[in-house]
């Protein structure tokens, strides 16, 4: 007769979120010199609520992008971070006008966004707008 084990393994994952925002200050002046004129950190990385497995959603303010909003996402995609970046290009125009709106992600930038780099006017103008219309 053999004997069975139920021993479990039990793994704990933990980010480091010291180590993930400098990447991702790292990554926003990589796109700063590219021509970005913001690059602000959203999502569970900037409530503070992120888990290990948390991506980072960032809001890139951008006016030298293609028209087609899904062939800008690939000029800022950086598979080289510990952590999977998911960014949202817009331009100036199209992330007031989201303001004037009251769009989801601009709440989230008036409500805790953070400023990796880039322009902080645009950054305070964005908020404006949006608590101006909201």
């Amino acid at each position: 007769m053999r004997e069975s084990s139920n021993t479990a393994e039990v793994r704990f994952f933990k980010l480091d979120y010291r180590r993930v925002t400098e990447e991702l200050k790292g990554y926003a002046e990589r796109a700063i010199n590219r021509g970005a004129l913001a690059v602000i950190l959203v999502g569970s990385l900037a409530r503070g609520d992120y888990t290990a497995f948390s991506d980072a959603d960032v809001v890139v303010i951008a006016d030298n992008v293609p028209s087609r909003p899904m062939d800008r996402i690939k000029d800022f995609l950086d598979p080289t971070l510990s952590v999977d970046v998911e960014p949202r290009v817009y331009t100036r125009d199209e992330i007031l006008e989201m303001a004037r709106r009251g769009s989801k992600v601009v709440e989230e930038i008036a409500s805790y966004g953070i400023l990796l780099a880039g322009d902080r006017k645009i950054f305070e103008e964005i908020i404006k707008e949006f608590r101006r219309t909201s």
